[in-house]
């Protein structure tokens, strides 16, 4: 059993691949995952090989891990912990100054996305903050951008504007115009991330030509994607895809 964890610096996304199908996949918090380890663990007694792959871009919790993962090899299982960036180092093609300066996430989803969709491709990651990495058409990974995410725009809008309602980030449908304060601000921070995308998405095709296909990923992807007309794949599961991706070949290269 492979448990496969996306970690940013808000939220995580997991997932346990049996091999050919998905068993659970979700969300939390990310300083959840240390309390939803242990809770996996009990749940799958029976399972006595269990292999976690980790995606992380905070330290501490990818720490956190590793000690929770040695403390339950006792119970007579056999557990082994990879992290990217750590004992498990994927390799893509690039262009990039610092390759190993490269967000651990942005690089699994570039090692992934080609592999899954092919190249050239544009990759939008909308989470805490809203990635757009392009390969070009021999998969090489030329750079991207980095962007405050959609919510952490909100957060920052409800919390510094004084006379603005404090509000969650929105939830369904919004139309263009809100016709009160509340609605405005919902229906603002969706169009207006809906409208960014798209802008991006053009400049990149005046730069790069109009072939490659724009992939959007993230836990923020599915609310932004409906307000948006140059996305031609939705696939919030992208980066634990990848990640899966990552262990079998580095399983074809071990075996003999």
């Amino acid at each position: 059993m492979l448990v496969c964890l996306d970690i940013g610096n808000t939220s995580a996304s997991y997932g346990i691949h049996t091999g050919k199908v998905w068993k659970h996949i979700g969300y939390v918090p990310s300083f959840d995952i240390p309390r939803f380890i242990p809770k996996l663990l009990k749940s799958e007694k029976a399972n006595p090989h269990i292999e976690f792959i980790v995606s992380s871009t905070v330290p501490q919790i990818t720490h956190k891990i590793g000690n929770l993962v040695a403390k339950n090899k006792p119970f007579k299982r056999r557990l082994r912990l990879w992290v990217v960036g750590g004992n498990l180092k994927p390799k893509i093609k690039h262009n990039y100054r610092h390759i190993n300066k490269l967000g651990k996430d942005r690089l699994v989803n570039a090692y992934g996305a080609a592999r899954i969709y092919g190249a050239p491709l544009l990759i939008l990651d909308y989470g805490t903050a809203l990635t757009c990495d392009y390969l070009s058409e021999k998969g090489v990974f030329a750079g991207g951008l980095i962007i405050p995410g959609p919510e952490i725009a909100f957060k920052a809008l409800c919390d510094r504007a004084t006379l603005l309602p404090k509000i969650s980030f929105p939830k369904g449908s919004f139309p263009l115009l809100g016709r009160d304060t509340r609605a405005g601000m919902k229906a603002g921070i969706l169009q207006g991330y809906g409208a960014m995308t798209d802008g991006l998405v053009e400049r990149f095709r005046r730069r790069y030509g109009r072939k490659f296909r724009v992939v959007a990923t993230g836990g923020l992807a599915k609310a932004i994607y409906p307000y948006t007309s140059r996305v031609d794949v939705l696939d919030p599961l992208l980066t634990l895809k990848s990640l899966v991706r990552i262990f079998k070949d580095r399983a074809k290269k071990q075996a003999p």
